[in-house]
């Protein structure tokens, strides 16, 4: 079966589908179109104008005829929407999966016309499955639409995003893996660009008072920290990396390399960086929002602290200009009091690292919810379905 992947294809697909292509389901195979990166050079216009009524109708016209032609060329049996819509429903069937509802309407405001265009994509016949990645993004398409009708209700599903069981991986390639060393200095890790939005202020904040209490820890940020940032916080045990690394050396130079990632994120509707930690065994210290819970059971394979600010807490739908505002280089007190006390209690304590590394990767195992075999499972049944002659075929709300 071919599967043609419907993106924003003016950059690479990102690395949360990467899975998808090293090891798809069964009997499928994916389509990709050509990367437009000239298209990239557009982005400060739409950051400037996105949210201005004549430029959404412009980038709708310009999504349609950019990116949303996937099998228009008969050769591929399904779509698989990526994290969009496109101008018009296609004639062949599909499957949308989404972070978060706004990412249908491009993280702009939805008005009205914006809300009829995804409805009528998503009530469509030919959509087959509507994919939530997580438990909260489906909660974000109902109250987009709370009067979903049972029929539409019916096609949404969560599959979670998958990646490989590095840390089983890595231990059968017999290197010498340990999730935690004895006696050796604790490394956190933070990896993320947008830093203010990630909190990564707050977190070296932390760290500040952090390393007056214990002489055996470090931090390594994989970030695009700005100048200004890097020399309010002084430290020859804080290091910083520019975020050049494919996929793979991320993985080994980084993840395998530290003890914790930490991601004290403002927002985020998933966090790819929680998820390759997990993978590699790696306990996860991250702010209580939106999906964290769904990849991070407090005290078992990670923690979860608190903030004052979260903006998929307090904005339902958050567009740009709402997270522009929301976003500021103003530090939450009391985000670092929750990682001066929750980072504090892993420095003095280890076993604590050790126990939740021993829990990070299960989720990764066979029929876990992060697995490639789960996941695969539930996108053969999903693709399945778009073979099906009864468009009016029904399926189980999740």
């Amino acid at each position: 079966m071919k599967i043609h992947l419907a993106y924003r294809n003016y950059k690479p697909l990102h690395d949360l589908y990467r899975s998808l292509l090293i090891e798809p389901p069964p009997q499928v195979s994916y389509m990709l179109p050509r990367t437009l990166p000239f298209v990239r050079r557009f982005y400060p216009l739409y950051l400037m104008f996105g949210d201005w009524a004549p430029a959404r109708s412009l980038m709708h016209l310009a999504q349609h005829l950019l990116f949303g032609r996937a099998g228009s060329d008969g050769q591929a049996d399904a779509i698989h929407y990526v994290q969009m819509i496109p101008g018009n429903v296609p004639s062949k069937p599909y499957v949308i999966d989404f972070e978060h509802a706004a990412a249908l309407a491009n993280f702009v405001h939805p008005d009205e016309g914006a809300k009829i265009r995804i409805l009528r994509f998503l009530k469509d016949d030919r959509c087959r499955r509507i994919i939530p990645l997580t438990g909260a993004a489906r909660e974000s398409l109902l109250s987009l639409f709370p009067d979903l009708d049972p029929e539409t209700a019916s096609k949404v599903e969560v599959i979670y995003p998958a990646l490989p069981d590095y840390s089983r991986l890595n231990r059968e390639r017999g290197d010498g893996f340990f999730p935690c060393r004895d006696n050796d200095t604790l490394k956190f890790l933070f990896v993320g660009n947008d830093v203010y939005r990630k909190g990564l202020h707050e977190l070296m904040a932390a760290f500040r008072e952090l390393e007056k209490r214990y002489a055996d820890i470090e931090l390594c940020v994989v970030s695009d920290a700005p100048e200004p940032l890097k020399k309010a916080y002084p430290s020859p045990r804080i290091k910083h990396f520019d975020p050049a690394y494919p996929f793979d050396p991320m993985i080994e130079k980084f993840y395998f390399d530290c003890d914790v990632l930490v991601l004290p994120t403002h927002c985020d509707t998933f966090g790819m960086a929680i998820l390759c930690a997990l993978s590699c065994g790696k306990p996860v210290v991250t702010t209580d929002q939106f999906a964290s819970r769904e990849l991070v059971r407090d005290g078992e394979n990670g923690l979860l602290v608190r903030s004052e600010r979260l903006l998929l807490t307090e904005v339902c739908m958050p567009d740009r200009a709402a997270t522009r505002a929301f976003i500021t280089r103003e530090a939450d007190p009391l985000l670092i009091e929750e990682l001066i006390d929750k980072l504090g209690t892993l420095c003095a304590n280890r076993n604590i690292v050790k126990r939740m590394s021993k829990e990070a990767s299960k989720d990764f195992e066979a029929a876990g919810k992060f697995s490639i075999g789960e996941r695969n499972r539930k996108l053969t049944a999903a693709y399945g379905r778009c073979l099906e002659t009864d468009a009016q075929s029904t399926g189980v709300l999740a």
